[in-house]
């Protein structure tokens, strides 16, 4: 065969390159942003039909660039738009289709069924406006479905100027103002039954409950309190100079004396020493709080994650410690569902439409963060209020929820 006579197509060949035309002609899209690493010519060759040899490899190549792994039948269905649709409508219904086509949303089994059931409209008219068949102008309708399944932004916030009277609300890991949950309350419960029985308390829970903000706010309202941040490092050595510093005493080079001087400063006193997390400290820093709190008449509050129970009742060198507990609630896995509620109401600041405001809704939203605080505040909500604040009118439902755990948080649809 010569080669300067055109390739034969095959039939579906023919049709691809007519679908991929279409489409560079509905997105604006050039051949040079298309050419997929192939020569320009070759590029325009082949979508002209007049490629010499198999077109096969490049129109492969364009096809996966513009559709995905999209079937031809997928993309008829949305070609030939309503004259109703502008050149931004058809480039934005083009964007759905390929959208609606990844991996991330099929993975959270959004459709357009469940697009409809989030605006309130027929799976039919959805259909419709993402396929170009709209009779009425698609324009407000298809911005709608754009902010429910586009990916989650997660740069800065920035000032919205056309909106100048809008609260702009953002959240900053490290300056979360203390809202008061189960959490803040029990914690509290727990320094004062140590502080007025002068003996030992525990508030065990898991990760990410907000005990550390308790501990704090809890500090800050009573003087007495004296707060060691336990880490992995702390020893019954750290113990003690945290507490020489605390009382303002002159440091000895003998951990006796040090503790005889903390004992005498802290006896006949209403003062409470209370260890966050306690159960990453060192097994030998409990040992000083023991005596401290025996000959000086002081209660001990130990705060930590839930393996502190474990510590506590199973191993041997604690028994002592476990013994002098006088106040020990059961360990808490999560925060309530009217915690997740309050929260979230508080953070926002009634900036956030919500779509459904009921017990459902509130119950949903505690399993989608797993009843955790930190889950909620720190993960969820500065992105959320990233992407309202751009799109204020966007109703906050469970389909915009799964988007950012989804595109943003790497975690699955609930």
């Amino acid at each position: 065969m010569s080669y300067s006579q055109p390739h034969p197509y095959t039939a579906e060949q023919t049709h691809r390159v007519e679908l991929i035309n279409q489409e560079l002609s509905t997105t604006g899209m050039t051949i040079e942003e298309l050419n997929c690493g192939f020569a320009l010519q070759s590029v325009k060759e082949v979508l002209a039909n007049k490629c010499t040899i198999n077109p096969e490899k490049v129109i492969v190549a364009m096809w996966h660039k513009l559709f995905g792994e999209a079937a031809i039948t997928d993309i008829e269905k949305r070609n030939g738009f309503n004259k109703s649709y502008n050149k931004a409508d058809r480039e934005l219904a083009a964007r759905i289709c390929l959208r609606l086509q990844s991996p991330e949303i099929r993975d959270q089994n959004i459709t357009s069924a469940s697009i409809a059931v989030s605006m309130g409209k027929s799976p039919a008219s959805i259909s419709q406006l993402i396929n170009g068949k709209y009779n009425a102008k698609p324009t407000k309708h298809l911005h709608d479905i754009w902010a429910l399944i586009c990916p989650a932004e997660v740069e800065q916030v920035k000032t919205i100027n056309e909106q100048p009277e809008r609260k702009q609300i953002s959240i900053v890991y490290g300056d979360v103002r203390f809202i008061p949950t189960s959490t803040s309350k029990l914690i509290a419960m727990a320094c004062d039954q140590a502080r007025q029985r002068k003996r030992f308390s525990v508030f065990a829970g898991q990760a990410g409950l907000g005990k550390t903000k308790g501990i704090a706010e809890y500090c800050r309202h009573n003087k007495e309190a004296i707060l060691i941040a336990g880490s992995e490092q702390t020893s019954s050595t750290q113990v003690l100079e945290q507490l020489t510093l605390a009382l303002g005493l002159s440091r000895c080079p003998s951990a006796y004396k040090n503790m005889q001087k903390i004992i005498q400063a802290l006896r006949d006193t209403d003062r409470l020493i209370i260890l966050d997390e306690a159960d990453k400290c060192k097994p030998n820093s409990l040992d000083p709080l023991r005596t401290i709190s025996d000959q000086a008449i002081v209660g001990v509050t130990l705060v930590g994650n839930i393996q502190l129970v474990d510590k506590l009742q199973t191993q041997e060198r604690y028994e002592l410690i476990a013994s002098r507990v006088c106040f020990w609630p059961k360990p808490i896995g999560q925060i309530t569902v009217e915690d997740i509620r309050t929260l979230f109401l508080e953070l926002t600041e009634g900036t956030v439409k919500l779509a459904q405001d009921d017990a459902k809704w509130w119950q949903w939203l505690h399993k989608r963060v797993e009843g955790n605080a930190r889950e909620l505040v720190e993960n969820l909500l500065p992105h959320l209020l990233n992407h309202t604040n751009k799109n204020p009118d966007t109703a906050v439902d469970k389909l915009l929820v799964n988007g950012i755990f989804s595109s943003v948080l790497n975690k699955p649809a609930v």
